[in-house]
């Protein structure tokens, strides 16, 4: 049962009332901050002012701009470059209310908007953010974060819709090097999907690439106000993965820049400046190469030298120690030395043809096939390990051609009779026909002159 104390009225005696109170707000204009939302025109310009500072719309109220005012606004908008009315921008309106009693509703109607409180309240949001990450002692962790010195693996976070990715895209596909990229759309205009591309963000990093790029194709002051969002910037700031920017042409620089690992003016800069590292690196790499085929080439020829030598020693061993049955023997190990020396620089000059084709192939093809140079590599030392092995096989020669050598034999007690010609006797009836006979020694030599009729003294 209702209390007959409770008064009754009726709706129009409500509105009476509700605009008695609302009368202060109804006859003068006051400055009303918040986010376009709902957006419809109809001649006038009927929409939203949304509350964004909780992050969800926690409050509403029905605004309208008509239509003579909103030409001049949108004149203004135009020539200060901060874009049309659109969802998800934030403003500062200059206005009164007013009520529709038919309707039932009440409004906010904007006649002006204060741009420089606008950049004053949004300057003041970056400001107070970017203080916080500096006391923290994030604002700069992306820009530490370890970049790959090829870093060919890309992950490319903007908006399926435009041009900005098949813009980037093209000019790392004209490189000829071997880049991959993966795409991550999310939406890049308007402050209400911060949330969105936050999370886009945090998955590119999670994807094990190499670098993150967070493209946009310029826009307005307005427009560019998402990426001086907290979660948006915050997602920068944690990544692990380096992040580069292009966000675009706008006047004031917006704070993902800022805590980026770097940022360039337009998405084809972005482009570029990866094709750069990858060709700087490579530049490097060919450099490196050359040094080490040139060091390849020296030591085949200081190994040459060596083998010439020894072969040269060999040779004038078996010719000054051997006797005529054994110099035979000595001309063929001798052969098979020169043959070891040919195969030496046949050998050098086939890796010096390997080295000049190698040259010529990495500057064609060093981009796609790195992995060949270190399969040349393999190669060059597996060549080394064969001339070693050729080393040791003519050392095995010179010791057995030192064993065969007859002077060698003097050092064990033994002696080698010489006969008046410089011929070696080996049998008694050599000795017997030779009137003089020098008798070789392990510390000297000695002739020994047989008497007229009688034996060797």
């Amino acid at each position: 049962m209702v209390a007959e104390s409770v008064p009754v009225f009726s709706v129009a005696n409500l509105w009476e009332m509700i605009e008695g109170r609302l009368e202060p707000l109804m006859t003068s204009r006051f400055r009303l901050r918040g986010t376009i939302q709902d957006v419809a025109v109809r001649k006038h310009l009927y929409c939203s002012l949304v509350d964004r500072t909780l992050g969800t719309t926690s409050a509403k109220i029905n605004s309208v701009i008509f239509a003579t005012d909103y030409a001049r606004i949108r004149t203004e908008l135009a020539h200060r470059g901060l874009g049309d009315l659109t969802s998800d921008v934030e403003v500062v309106a200059l206005g009164r209310l007013s009520t529709y009693r038919p309707g039932g509703r009440v409004s906010f109607v904007v006649e002006q908007l204060d741009y420089e409180e606008m950049r004053r309240l949004g300057q003041e949001d970056i400001d107070r953010l970017r203080a916080t990450l500096i006391k923290e002692g994030v604002f700069d962790a992306n820009r530490r974060r370890p970049l790959s010195e090829v870093p060919l693996n890309v992950a490319i976070v903007t908006s399926s819709a435009g041009t900005v990715q098949h813009d980037f895209t093209r000019v790392l596909a004209r490189s000829g090097f071997a880049f991959a990229w993966q795409l991550y759309s999310a939406p890049v205009t308007g402050t209400q999907v911060a949330d969105e591309l936050a999370r886009m963000l945090r998955q590119a990093d999670a994807g094990a690439h190499d670098l993150v790029v967070l493209l946009r194709g310029g826009g307005s002051e307005s427009e560019l106000a998402l990426f001086n969002t907290e979660p948006v910037v915050r997602a920068v700031v944690d990544a692990t993965t380096p992040i580069w920017c292009a966000i675009g042409h706008a006047a004031d620089q917006v704070l993902v820049n800022e805590v980026a690992h770097r940022a360039l003016d337009v998405p084809q800069s972005v482009a570029a400046a990866l094709v750069e590292r990858v060709s700087e690196f490579l530049d490097e790499f060919k450099s490196i190469v050359s040094r080490v085929l040139d060091e390849i080439e020296m030591w085949l020829g200081s190994q040459r030298l060596i083998r010439q030598t020894l072969a040269s020693r060999v040779i004038g061993v078996c010719h000054s120690g051997l006797t005529q049955m054994q110099v035979a023997q000595a001309e063929q190990w001798a052969t098979l030395s020169r043959h070891g020396e040919r195969r030496c620089r046949q050998e050098s000059g086939d890796v010096h043809t390997i080295t000049r084709g190698v040259r010529g192939a990495l500057q064609l093809r060093l981009a796609y096939e790195m992995p060949q140079v270190a399969a040349f590599v393999d190669v060059s030392k597996g060549v080394g390990r064969r001339l070693e092995a050729e080393a040791r096989a003519i050392e095995r020669h010179r010791i057995h051609l030192a064993v065969q050598d007859p002077t060698s034999q003097l050092e064990r007690g033994f002696a080698i009779l010489q006969g008046s010609q410089g011929q070696w006797l080996m049998t008694m009836a050599q000795v017997l026909a030779e009137s003089r006979v020098t008798a070789m020694l392990a510390d000297g030599s000695v002739a020994l002159q047989r008497p007229e009729g009688g034996r060797v003294s």
